[in-house]
C-alpha cells in the first residue's frame, strides 16, 4: 500500500466490538528488521479478547482516503492480511444492503451487480494466492470494485426514494438551514432561498438589562430576524465541544458559578424568544468525554438543567440538542466516556422535552472531527440512531476552497487540520452521493451548515459556504443539487414539528 504510521492515521485505527462501541488501541508498525517474510506487520492491541471489526483509512484510486472497515475478526497471534480481510468487510457489506434494498423494492442496475460479483471473484482469487504481493494487488482491486459499486448503489438509493418522498407529500418535508453569517454577512446568508430557515446562536433585544455580553461577537437584533422573512433555529445557546465555550464562561473556574452563568443567560433568552422560532436548539457537541472547561457529568447535568428550564417555560417552540462525534469515534481515542447514543438515551427516560436530536458532524476535521467514510456507514449511522425513535437534524460542515489546511502540520487541539488527502471535486462528489441518502432516509428531518463564511468559526478553518470575502466557494454547489434534489423552499414553513 505505501502506507505510512503517521498521527492521522494511527488515530483513525480502531476495533468495534458486536455492540457497536468503539475500543481504543495500541498501534505500533514493524520496522524492517522485526518484518516477517511477507512484508511489516501491524499490531492493534486492545484491552479486550471479543471478535471485532478493525476500522481502517484506506486511499481510494480516484476517491481519496476514507475510513472502511474488515468483517468480524477473533483475536489471534497469527496475523491477518490486511487488504483481503477489507476486500472481505467491504463486499460483505456491500452484499447486505443490496440484498436489503432489493427485498424493498429498490431498482438496482445490472452495472452494480456486476460491481459485486467481479469484486467477489477477485476476492476469491486473493485468498488462494500465495505471492503477498500478487494478494495484495488482487485484493486491492476487489476493494475498488466493492466501493464502485456503494456509490452506484448509493446514487440510486437516493434518486429513488428522495423521488419518493416528493411525490408523498404526506411524508415528514426535508428543510434546510444555514448558520447565519456575522456583522455583514449577516444579511447575505438571511437572503439566500436555497435555504428554509436561518440559525442564530444568540440574540440581543431592546431592554439593556437583557443584552447578550457573553458572544459580543455574535449578537443579532430582533428586528434583523423579523427583516429577514424566514423562521428561525436559534441556538446553540451551549456549544460544550472543546473550545465552543465564551471566555467569559470559561474563566469562571467553580462550576456551579459557571452553571449559574449558563443558566442566567439562558433564562434572559427563553424571555425574548421571537415568535418566528421554528426550532430552539439548546445545546451542541455533548459527546460523552469531558474536557477542563466542562466534565462529562457536569456536561450532562447542565443539559438536564437547560431542558428543564425550557420545559418550565411552557415555550412552543420545539427542543434540539445535538452531538458531535455521532459514531462514537471519539471513545477510540480515549479511555472512559459513554457513547453519544447513550447519552441522549439516558436524558431521554428521565421524560425530559426534546423533539429533536443532532447529529454535529465536522466532517474531515482533525483531532476535532470526523474523518470521510463511505456512504453504506452513514446509512448505519441514521439507521442506529433513529432506535430513539426522535427525528434527526444533520448539522454539517467540511472545509473546502484552494487554500485548505495542510494535513501535515502540528496539530493544535482547537484549530483543527483537513484529515483527508480528499481534493475538491473528490469532496463535492462525495457530499453529493451521501447527502440524498440522508434526504431520503424518513427519520431525517432536516440539515443545518454549521458555518456561513470560513472565518466566522476560527476552530474549523475553511468551513463556510462562502469565503472570506463572502463569494460562494464550490462547496455551495453541493447545496444547490440538494435543493434540487428535494424542491424548492416553501415560504413560511418552519420545521413541520410544531
Amino acid at each position: 500500500m505505501g502506507w505510512k504510521l503517521n498521527s492521522y492515521h494511527a488515530s483513525s485505527i480502531f476495533v468495534v466490538g458486536v455492540d457497536g462501541i468503539p475500543w481504543p488501541c495500541k498501534v505500533r508498525l514493524d520496522d524492517e528488521s522485526e518484518a516477517s517474510e511477507s512484508g511489516p506487520i501491524l499490531h492493534v492491541v486492545r484491552n479486550q479478547e471479543e471478535s471485532g471489526k478493525l476500522y481502517f483509512i484506506y486511499p481510494f484510486r480516484d476517491r481519496g482516503e476514507m475510513i472502511i472497515c474488515t468483517g468480524t475478526l477473533p483475536v489471534r497471534e497469527a496475523p491477518y492480511d490486511l487488504l483481503t480481510e477489507l476486500a472481505r468487510g467491504t463486499l460483505n457489506r456491500l452484499r447486505n444492503q443490496v440484498s436489503i434494498w432489493e427485498e424493498g423494492g429498490l431498482v438496482i442496475d445490472s452495472q452494480t451487480h456486476e460491481k459485486v460479483a467481479l469484486g467477489i471473484k477477485r476476492l476469491g482469487s486473493a485468498i488462494m494466492m500465495t505471492d503477498k504481493a500478487q494478494q495484495d494487488a488482487v485484493s486491492a482491486e476487489a476493494i475498488e470494485l466493492a466501493m464502485d459499486g456503494v456509490f452506484r448503489l448509493s446514487v440510486a438509493f437516493g434518486d429513488q426514494i428522495s423521488k419518493f418522498r416528493r411525490e408523498h407529500k404526506e411524508l415528514s418535508r426535508f428543510w434546510m438551514a444555514n448558520r447565519a453569517g456575522l456583522e455583514e454577512q449577516f444579511s447575505a446568508s438571511a437572503a439566500k432561498t436555497e435555504f428554509d430557515l436561518i440559525q442564530v446562536s444568540t440574540l440581543k433585544v431592546s431592554d439593556s438589562s437583557s443584552v447578550v455580553e457573553e458572544s459580543e461577537t455574535d449578537v443579532v437584533t430582533a428586528d434583523q430576524l423579523q427583516d429577514t422573512g424566514k423562521r428561525i433555529v436559534v441556538g446553540p445557546w451551549l456549544d460544550a465541544s472543546l473550545g465552543g465555550m465564551p471566555p467569559e464562561w470559561v474563566q469562571v473556574d467553580d462550576y456551579l458559578s459557571r452553571r449559574d452563568k449558563i443558566m442566567s443567560f439562558c433564562r434572559r433568552q427563553l424571555e425574548s424568544l421571537p415568535s418566528t422560532t421554528s426550532l430552539l436548539h439548546l445545546i451542541s457537541g455533548l459527546n460523552g468525554i469531558g474536557h477542563r472547561n466542562l466534565s462529562y457529568p457536569q456536561q450532562l447535568q447542565i443539559a438536564v438543567d437547560m431542558l428543564q428550564l425550557a420545559d418550565e417555560s411552557l415555550i412552543e417552540a420545539p427542543v434540539m440538542i445535538s452531538f458531535d462525534f455521532p459514531w462514537g469515534e471519539r471513545l477510540a481515542r480515549a479511555v472512559g466516556g459513554i457513547h453519544p447514543l447513550q447519552i441522549a438515551d439516558s436524558l431521554l427516560r428521565q421524560g425530559l422535552k426534546i423533539s429533536f436530536l443532532g447529529l454535529d458532524i465536522n466532517l474531515d476535521y482533525f483531532p476535532n472531527g470526523s474523518a470521510v467514510r463511505d456512504p453504506l456507514q452513514w446509512i448505519d449511522l441514521i439507521d442506529v440512531w433513529a432506535q430513539l425513535d426522535l427525528p434527526l437534524i444533520l448539522c454539517l460542515r467540511s472545509p473546502s476552497g484552494s487554500e485548505q489546511v495542510p494535513a501535515d502540520r502540528a496539530v493544535d487541539r482547537l484549530v483543527n487540520q483537513q484529515r483527508s488527502n480528499l481534493q475538491e471535486q473528490q469532496r463535492l462528489k462525495f457530499l453529493n452521493t451521501v447527502l440524498p441518502m440522508l434526504v431520503a432516509r424518513p427519520s431525517v428531518h432536516g440539515i443545518v451548515w454549521r458555518q456561513w463564511q470560513d472565518g466566522d468559526d476560527d476552530r474549523f478553518p475553511h468551513g463556510g459556504l462562502v469565503d472570506a470575502a463572502g463569494n460562494p466557494k464550490p462547496i455551495y454547489q453541493v447545496v444547490e443539487q440538494l435543493r434540487n434534489v428535494i424542491g424548492g423552499p416553501e415560504p413560511g414553513t418552519g420545521t413541520g414539528a410544531s
